[in-house]
């Protein structure tokens, strides 16, 4: 009760030089004896449950529970582990196949980070990656994973398996620093490809952060002929004018809306509005999720240019996709 009081009072608007300003409010509670007996233990709980707090809603409070130093002990386990990756190179990248869907042929491929730890265990993107944002540590990691991901592609040409795009995603952390044009170029620069290659992947949760920052980021990399793509859009926010403010070239229809899309008719219709929309503006769109051979062939009948997912194949390491091209041509060139 005395919480939920406290919230009453910070949530009335005031004003300050003729402006409303309204304030929120975040609790974290801890109990003694229950939760401890000394200063120390009862606030560093009360913060584990004011983080919770924080993470779910605002004008909320949240009791301290056992569960929830589980998880920042599980966090923090997950750090440094994360910290011991980076030193010992743990990381490498899986490659999944973008096909032109008019010529059945491989056009170019998404880069898609993995972590094998020490245990030759495969630890899911999914677990790790939002800890090594929170960290920071997504910088160093997103850093390796563009520079290794340019050398390979160049390999790729060397190896004559065709002129491959490769795509990279961006987390919005990346941006932080005012950088990462220097950081694009200098790795395209050490693994000698051409700035047409390299596409670079955003996802709309960018749209909510500084849009100056990072449109002028953008801006100098597109400038130099990178492409920048739209992941998972339909998504987030669908703000259409950050697509012209943010350079973007490419949209790239989330996988949720195409996966059984034949099932739900009104998947099919909000897939067919985006591909419609992205012609109209001029940029190129992706579908991912296919599949089936039923879904490319919908796809197609949409004008969709390009398409993504298990019906060509699942994310391979490097030499496996290299495989997986060269058999593909051979067996286009069969036809």
């Amino acid at each position: 009760a005395f919480a939920y009081q406290l919230i009453q009072a910070v949530d009335r608007s005031f004003q300050i030089d003729s402006y409303d300003i309204e304030a929120t409010c975040s609790i974290g509670i801890a109990i003694a004896p229950f939760d401890g007996v000394d200063y120390q233990t009862l606030r560093q709980k009360s913060h584990m449950a004011l983080s919770r707090a924080q993470s779910e809603e605002s004008n909320d409070y949240k009791f301290f529970e056992v569960e929830m130093e589980h998880y920042v002990n599980n966090r923090l386990k997950m750090v440094q582990a994360l910290k011991q990756a980076i030193e010992q190179q743990e990381f490498e990248l899986f490659y999944q196949p973008k096909v032109d869907l008019d010529s059945n042929a491989m056009v170019g491929s998404e880069a898609l980070i993995r972590w094998r730890n020490a245990n030759n265990e495969l630890i899911s993107p999914a677990e790790f990656i939002p800890v090594a944002e929170a960290s920071g540590l997504i910088s160093e990691i997103g850093k390796w994973a563009l520079e290794q991901a340019c050398h390979d592609c160049k390999k790729w040409q060397d190896e004559g398996v065709g002129n491959l795009t490769i795509a990279v995603n961006l987390s919005p952390v990346q941006f932080r620093r005012g950088n990462l044009p220097n950081i694009v170029f200098n790795a395209l620069k050490q693994a000698n490809l051409a700035p047409d290659f390299l596409e670079l992947e955003i996802t709309e949760s960018l749209f909510i952060d500084d849009t100056e920052r990072i449109s002028d980021q953008l801006n100098q990399i597109a400038t130099k002929g990178v492409s920048i793509a739209i992941d998972d859009f339909g998504t987030g926010y669908s703000n259409l004018n950050y697509l012209t403010k943010f350079n973007a070239s490419t949209l790239k229809i989330d996988m949720s809306f195409v996966t059984n899309m034949l099932e739900v008719e009104q998947k099919q219709h909000i897939v067919n509005a985006v591909i419609k929309m992205s012609k109209e503006m001029g940029l190129e769109n992706v579908a991912e999720g296919v599949e089936d051979i039923e879904t490319a062939n919908k796809l197609k009948q949409f004008k969709c240019r390009y398409g993504q997912g298990y019906y060509w194949s699942r994310p391979l390491p490097n030499d496996e996709f290299m495989a997986l091209v060269k058999e593909h041509i051979r067996k286009l060139l069969s036809l």
